[in-house]
């Protein structure tokens, strides 16, 4: 039995406590007070789960709006929210923290970054390991203030650590609590921020449609991944942005192939035969992703996370590195002048995640590497 401690309880949050408490660990859930919402938790013990993995009650020992008391003695530290969420919790945590605990941030891959120059701008010198995976290890949602289902899970992630060195301890410590998952040590801490899906598959259809989600004409049948939505035009978009991330991955030595060789090889297409590479439009148009709904305003997350913690990294990355991203730069002016927001400014850039920009590549990934 571990002790872990989950900082947010949105959907992948009480997800992972519903998994974790299930397997028998003892956890304890975190919520800002006015987020949370735990008095049906709190009744019934814990949280049910329900959908592909498991079935029944996991059990949460603590539900609480206290950091403090959610942190105290915790061996392990997750911290499932969306990227702009990670210094929030970072900064409340950070004097509470002990030595010896592991945090990782899950989501979008970076968080290990954001908590390290937040705990460096916080003076914390307790000795903490700092993790992150590329994404959730769910596909979930929250049916109600304690209930979850779960309806994908994420076989393989990318870890990564910050510094690198310490990649195998996070490691070994995410697959004690996910024996059943495949946690892949990539060559450097970038490999989690560039395979990052979402910025790719929802920026370019969420701005090519923009006309329709802003009227909220025929509201219901919208379906972003629908091919009505992502006719071949769109997906030529979509294949544009994927190559600047696979240019960018080249750069720092990291393997990448495209998004149409992951859709082909993986659950997306479990009826697809042989070795054989589908196109890029015809990877994206499958029963599994044709069916999600919405979303139904250009507020949603697909542009207000995977543009300014998505793209704008890698545009930003781009810059330092001397890799064009023409497509994302277009994606991210766009986005910014459609929601009024400047999220060239609001975004996470190397520098937010304290890298210098003027840094050589070798400097880059010795810094990933050492900490130093």
């Amino acid at each position: 039995m571990t002790k872990v401690t989950i900082l947010g309880a949105g959907n992948g949050g009480m997800t992972l406590a519903a998994h974790l408490g299930h397997e028998g660990h003892e956890v304890r859930l975190f919520e800002f007070p006015q987020y949370a919402d735990f008095a049906a938790l709190r009744e019934q013990g814990g949280v049910r789960i329900s959908g592909v993995e498991k079935q029944g009650l996991g059990k949460v020992a603590v539900a609480t709006s206290d950091i403090g008391e959610a942190v105290r003695g915790a061996e392990i530290i997750l911290n499932p929210v969306p990227a702009y969420a990670f210094e929030t919790f970072a900064r409340a945590a950070a004097p509470h923290l002990e030595d010896g605990q592991i945090v990782v941030a899950m989501g979008k891959g970076g968080g290990s970054l954001t908590w390290a120059q937040t705990l460096r701008q916080c003076g914390v010198k307790k000795n903490v390991t700092l993790g992150e995976t590329n994404t959730l290890l769910h596909g979930c949602r929250k049916l109600g203030p304690a209930e979850v289902t779960v309806f994908g899970v994420i076989q393989e992630n990318v870890i990564a650590a910050f510094p690198g060195k310490h990649t195998d301890r996070v490691r070994a410590a995410m697959k004690a609590l996910f024996p059943s998952r495949d946690f892949r040590r990539g060559p450097n801490l970038f490999e989690s921020v560039l395979l990052d899906f979402n910025s790719i598959t929802h920026t370019g259809p969420m701005i090519c449609n923009a006309a329709r989600i802003d009227s909220g004409y025929h509201k219901d049948e919208f379906h972003l991944f629908g091919r009505d939505e992502n006719p071949p035009a769109v997906c030529n978009v979509i294949e544009a942005i994927d190559r600047e991330r696979m240019a960018l991955s080249r750069a720092l030595g990291i393997e990448a192939v495209g998004l149409e060789v992951e859709h082909t090889r993986n659950k997306y297409n479990p009826g697809h035969a042989g070795d054989q590479v589908l196109p890029m439009y015809e990877s994206m148009h499958t029963e599994k992703l044709e069916k999600v709904p919405g979303p139904y305003t250009l507020k949603a997350r697909h542009l207000t996370e995977d543009v300014p913690y998505g793209l704008v990294t890698w545009a930003s990355l781009g810059r330092m590195l001397g890799v064009p991203t023409p497509a994302s730069e277009a994606i991210i002016t766009l986005a910014s002048i459609l929601n009024k927001e400047d999220y060239w400014a609001l975004g996470r850039t190397v520098e937010k995640m304290g890298i210098d920009p003027k840094w050589s590549k070798d400097r880059l990934l010795k810094y990933l590497e050492e900490g130093a």
